[in-house]
C-alpha cells in the first residue's frame, strides 16, 4: 500500500502544485512572523547586554502606569539627584551617574539640519533627547568623531544621523522641543554599542542640565547608572542599594536592566508579529478549503482505483492510511518551502522597516528550532486535516464501484448539513441583532456572531450552490447560447465542489468588503461630524505620520499664531496619558485631553450631557458620558489624575460631555496639563478667523508661522477631513495589501478546481468536441465556469461583509461611528474585478480543456 500510495502520488503531482503553493503562502507567513520576532530578540538582547556590560547597578522609580500608546511602555516615578549621594555612600559602589532621555508620548522632539530639512523619518523612530554620560565605563555610547557635549549649546549625534543628512562637525543644527526652537553646535558623533543608531532613532545628546531642560525634568533624573567596585557579585550589590534607598524606588542588576529595556524596544515591534500571524492564519484558513476540495476531487477521480484496492483486499484503514500518507507527504513538503519563504519573508520586513527609518542593527537572521517547529507542524497539520473528511469518504467507496467508469459525484444537500446551517445562521443573527441597541457592551456578542455567520455561510453553501449558480448564470444562455448553458451546468451539477471552491474566496472577500465598508462609514461618520461640530476656520496639527500616537509641537506655535492679524481666537488641545483613580478606589491609565473652554467654545459645538464646557476650570474636569455612567460619577465628584511627572492632581468633575469626537476622553485645563507632565505637548490648534477678515491671507500668515517648525501644517476645513480620511485610506491600503495574499490563495483554489475538472471530464470534453464544439467555445465555457464560481463566493462574501459591517458601525455608534455608509462603486468594482479575477484563474485550465485530443478523449476511461 505504500507503494502504491507514493506512486499515485508521483503521478498527481502536477494536479498538487497549486495545492502546495495555497500551504507554503500560509506556512511562510507564519514562519516569517517566529523568524522576524526571534531575530529582533536577539538583536536587541545582545546589544542591550553588550551597552549595559559596564552597569553593575541601575536605580529606577517605581512603576507609576503603563505610560506607552496602547501600553507598549512603563512611566515610572523620576529621581532627586540627592540619591546620586545616597548610592555612592553604598559600600562596593564605586561610580554614579545619572541619566534622562526623553521619549514621551507623541513627544515634539525634532533635530533639524543647516539645510533646513528634517533628519530621520516622520514615519519612524522618535528623537531621544539624552544626557551625555563621560563615564565609558557606564555609557551605552561611544564616541566616533568630535567631543562630546560640554556646554549647554552643544550636541552629539549618533553616527547614522550626522552620515544620512551629511552634516559635519561645527555644523549648526536647531532642535525642536516644547520650548521652541533652539540652535546647537554639533561637535561630536558617537555609535550605541557597535550600532550606528539604536533602532533607527536619532539620539541627541547634551550636557545632564540641558537635557533635563529640554525634556521638562527639572532638578530631576530618570536613572541612575552604578558601577561597582568588584567586591561583590552584581546581584548582592544590587540588594545594598535596595536596602539603602527610600520607599518608591528599584535597584537593578545592569543584566536585569538590559533585559527590561530590550523588552520594552521588542514590544515596539509586536504589532508586526500580530499583523503577520493573523493574515497567515487567514491565508492557511483559505489554503484548507483548497486543499480539502482538492482531495476530495482527487478521491472522487480515483473512484475506480479505490475501489479496485477494496476488490483485491485493502482495508478501509490502508485506504484512509493511504490517503492520510499523501496529504502529509505534501504538507511535509510545503513546509519545507514555507519556511524557506518564511526566512524571505523575514529578510523582506526587515528591509521594510529599514525603508521607513526602523533600521536594526546588523545581525544573522535567527532560524529556531522552535520556528522550525512551528513551520513542519504547521504545514503537516493543516494538510492533514484538511483531508481527513476526503479520506474518510475514500473508506466509503464501495469494491462494486470499481465497475463504474466515472467517478462518484457526492451531492452537498444533506439534511444534517441543511439543519446545522440553519443553526448556525439562526445564531448569527441572534447574536447580530444586539448590535440594534448601539450599545459596545454588545461587541463581544457581534464579533461572536460575525463568526458565526462566516461558518454558517460556509456549511449551508453546498445546499443554496445549486439553486444560486442556476440563478447567477441564467443569462448567460441568452449571451452565449450553448456555452453558456454548459457552464452553468458544469458549476451547478457538482455543489459541493462549487461551494467549497467559492468559499475559499468568500473568507478574503468578506473581509474586503468589511473593511470597505467600515472605512467609509468611519469616513462619513468624520465629514458629518466635521460639519455638525467643527465651527474654526483653520487647523494647525502635526502632519500625519502613521498609527501611532499624534506627534505633539510647542505651544509657542499656537502663542504665535493668536498674535497673526485678523485671527480672533486659538483653541489649543494638548494630550498625555495619565492615571486615574474614581472614587471607588478603581484606577485607569487613559489618555486626557487638555482645552482651552473659553476658546473652545468659538471653535467646536461640543455636545454635553451635563454642565456646560465652560464649567471647567484650573482644578476641574470633564469626563465622558460612557466613563460616568460606567464608574457611577456625578457633578461634584472628586477624581485623583496622577501624570507622567508624578504629580498628582485632585479634581472635581464640572461637567459631563456626550462628544464622541473632541471630548471622547477625560478633559483638563491647559495649565492643570503643565503640572503633571515633564512634556507639555498640543496635538491641534484650531484658528477661528476676524469677521470680515480675508482667509487667505491668514492663512498665508500661519503657514509663515509654522514653517520654522517641522511636520507641523495648517489646513483648512475641506484639508482638516482629508487628513483624517486619508489615514484611515492609508490603513486601508495596507490591509487590502496583506488580503491580496488569501484571495490570491483563493484563486488559485480556483484554477486548481477546475483543472482537476477537467481531468474529470476529459471523456466529456472530447465527445464535445467530437459533435463540433470548437476549440474556443469549449475554452469560453470553462471561462465562465470560473467567472461564475469567482461571482458566487465574491457576492455571497460581500454578503457576509455587509451584515457585519453594519452590526459593526452600529455597535460603536456611541464611540464616534455615527453614520454607516456603503460604498456601492467599490462594492460593484469589487464584484468585477472578482470575474475578471475568475477569467485569469481558467486561462490555463481552459487552454488545456481546448488541446484535448477528442480521439485519446473519448478512449479515456
Amino acid at each position: 500500500m505504500r507503494r502504491v500510495t507514493l506512486r499515485s502520488l508521483w503521478e498527481h503531482k502536477r494536479r498538487l502544485i497549486s495545492t502546495v503553493l495555497a500551504i507554503v503562502l500560509g506556512v511562510a507567513f507564519m514562519s516569517g512572523t517566529f523568524v522576524f520576532a526571534d531575530t529582533i530578540d536577539k538583536v536587541f538582547d545582545d546589544l542591550f547586554a553588550e551597552v549595559n556590560e559596564g552597569i553593575d547597578v541601575q536605580v529606577q522609580g517605581e512603576e507609576l502606569f503603563e505610560g506607552g500608546f496602547g501600553g507598549g511602555s512603563t512611566t515610572r516615578k523620576l529621581l532627586d539627584l540627592s540619591l546620586v549621594d545616597e548610592v555612592a555612600a553604598v559600600d562596593g559602589i564605586e561610580r554614579v551617574v545619572p541619566f534622562v532621555q526623553t521619549l514621551g508620548f507623541g513627544s515634539t522632539n525634532r533635530v533639524v539640519g543647516p539645510d533646513g530639512e528634517l533628519l530621520g523619518s516622520s514615519s519612524g523612530p522618535p528623537t531621544l533627547i539624552e544626557s551625555w554620560i563621560t563615564d565609558e565605563t557606564l555609557s551605552p555610547y561611544r564616541l566616533f568623531d568630535g567631543a562630546p557635549p560640554a556646554a549647554d549649546d552643544e550636541i552629539a549625534l549618533n553616527v547614522a544621523a550626522v552620515e544620512d543628512a551629511g552634516l559635519s562637525i561645527g555644523d549648526t543644527v536647531t532642535v525642536i522641543s516644547q520650548f521652541g526652537s533652539s540652535e546647537y553646535r554639533l561637535v561630536g558623533s558617537f555609535t550605541f554599542g557597535g550600532a550606528k543608531s539604536s533602532a533607527g532613532s536619532i539620539s541627541a545628546d547634551f550636557t545632564l542640565a540641558e537635557a533635563q531642560r529640554l525634556g521638562g525634568f527639572g532638578d530631576q533624573v530618570q536613572v541612575l547608572l552604578a558601577a561597582g567596585d568588584g567586591s561583590v557579585e552584581d546581584a548582592v550589590l544590587a540588594g545594598r542599594v535596595q536596602a539603602a534607598l527610600p520607599d518608591g524606588y528599584e535597584a537593578l542588576t545592569g543584566e536585569e536592566a538590559a533585559a527590561q529595556t530590550a523588552s520594552a524596544v521588542q514590544e515596539g515591534f509586536a504589532f508586526f508579529r500580530q499583523i503577520l500571524v493573523i493574515f497567515g492564519a487567514i491565508a492557511l484558513l483559505v489554503g484548507t478549503f483548497i486543499i480539502s476540495n482538492t482531495f476530495s476531487i482527487l478521491i472522487a477521480q480515483r473512484t475506480r482505483e479505490l475501489a479496485l484496492l477494496r476488490a483485491i483486499g485493502a482495508s478501509r484503514r490502508q485506504v484512509l492510511t493511504s490517503v492520510l500518507l499523501e496529504a502529509a507527504v505534501i504538507g511535509l513538503f510545503a513546509a519545507v518551502l514555507g519556511l524557506l519563504g518564511g526566512i524571505a519573508l523575514a529578510i523582506g520586513v526587515t528591509a521594510l522597516l529599514s525603508a521607513i527609518g526602523a533600521d536594526l542593527p546588523s545581525a544573522g537572521l535567527v532560524v529556531s528550532s522552535t520556528t522550525i517547529s512551528i513551520a513542519f507542524a504547521v504545514g503537516l497539520g493543516v494538510t492533514v486535516l484538511a483531508s481527513l473528511l476526503p479520506a474518510v469518504q475514500a473508506t466509503r467507496v464501495p469494491p462494486l464501484a470499481a465497475l463504474r467508469d466515472v467517478a462518484i459525484d457526492r451531492s452537498g444537500a444533506s439534511r444534517i448539513r441543511t439543519v446545522a446551517g440553519v443553526l448556525l445562521l439562526v445564531g448569527a443573527v441572534a447574536l447580530l441583532g444586539q448590535a440594534a441597541g448601539g450599545d459596545s457592551d454588545a461587541l463581544p456578542a457581534v464579533g461572536l456572531g460575525a463568526l458565526l455567520l462566516i461558518v454558517g455561510a460556509i456549511v449551508i453553501g453546498p445546499v443554496l450552490a445549486e439553486p444560486t449558480v442556476r440563478v447567477l448564470g441564467a443569462w448567460l444562455p441568452r449571451l452565449r447560447g450553448i456555452t453558456g448553458v454548459l457552464a452553468t451546468e458544469n458549476a451547478a451539477r457538482s455543489p459541493k465542489r462549487t461551494s467549497a471552491t467559492a468559499s475559499a474566496l468568500l473568507i478574503g472577500v468578506a473581509l474586503v468588503g468589511f473593511i470597505t465598508i467600515f472605512a467609509a462609514s468611519a469616513k462619513a461618520s468624520i465629514e458629518k461630524q466635521v460639519d455638525t461640530g467643527f465651527t474654526g476656520d483653520f487647523v494647525i496639527q502635526s502632519e500625519a505620520s502613521g498609527f501611532g500616537p499624534p506627534s505633539g509641537f510647542p505651544a509657542t506655535v499656537a502663542d504665535a499664531a493668536a498674535d497673526a492679524a485678523g485671527v480672533e481666537s486659538v483653541a489649543s488641545i494638548g494630550f498625555t496619558q495619565a492615571q486615574i483613580t474614581y472614587p471607588d478606589g478603581t484606577q485607569s491609565a487613559t489618555i486626557v485631553t487638555a482645552i482651552d473652554p473659553a476658546a473652545m467654545t468659538q471653535a467646536y459645538d461640543v455636545q454635553m450631557a451635563e454642565g456646560q464646557i465652560t464649567d471647567l476650570g484650573p482644578d476641574g474636569v470633564i469626563v465622558p458620558l460612557e466613563t460616568a455612567e460606567g464608574n457611577d460619577l456625578a457633578v461634584g465628584d472628586t477624581v485623583d489624575v496622577q501624570g507622567n511627572n508624578g504629580t498628582t492632581v485632585e479634581l472635581t468633575i464640572a461637567a459631563i460631555s456626550d462628544d464622541t469626537t473632541l471630548l471622547r476622553f477625560l478633559a483638563i485645563d491647559l495649565d492643570t496639563l503643565g503640572e503633571i507632565v515633564t512634556e507639555k505637548l498640543l496635538v491641534r490648534s484650531v484658528v477661528t478667523a476676524s469677521d470680515g477678515a480675508d482667509l487667505a491671507v491668514v492663512q498665508a500668515d500661519l503657514d509663515r508661522i509654522v514653517a520654522a517648525t517641522p511636520l507641523i501644517e495648517v489646513l483648512d476645513r475641506d484639508g482638516f477631513v482629508g487628513t483624517l480620511t486619508d489615514q484611515i485610506t492609508s490603513f486601508l491600503n495596507i490591509i487590502y495589501g496583506l488580503l491580496l495574499l488569501s484571495i490570491l490563495i483563493a484563486l488559485i483554489g480556483i484554477a486548481n478546481t477546475l483543472s482537476l475538472s477537467i481531468h474529470e471530464r476529459t471523456r466529456e470534453l472530447g465527445l464535445l468536441r467530437a459533435v463540433g464544439m470548437s476549440r474556443s467555445q469549449l475554452r469560453a465555457a470553462v471561462r465562465w465556469e470560473a467567472v461564475i464560481i469567482a461571482v458566487l463566493g465574491t457576492m455571497v462574501g460581500l454578503g457576509v461583509g455587509l451584515i457585519v459591517s453594519w452590526a459593526l458601525v452600529t455597535t460603536l455608534g456611541g464611540l464616534g461611528l455615527s453614520t454607516f455608509a456603503v460604498p456601492v462603486r467599490s462594492m460593484a468594482t469589487v464584484v468585477v474585478l472578482a470575474a475578471v479575477l475568475g477569467v485569469l484563474a481558467s486561462i490555463r485550465p481552459s487552454r488545456r480543456a481546448a488541446k484535448l485530443n477528442v480521439l485519446d478523449a473519448i478512449a479515456t476511461e
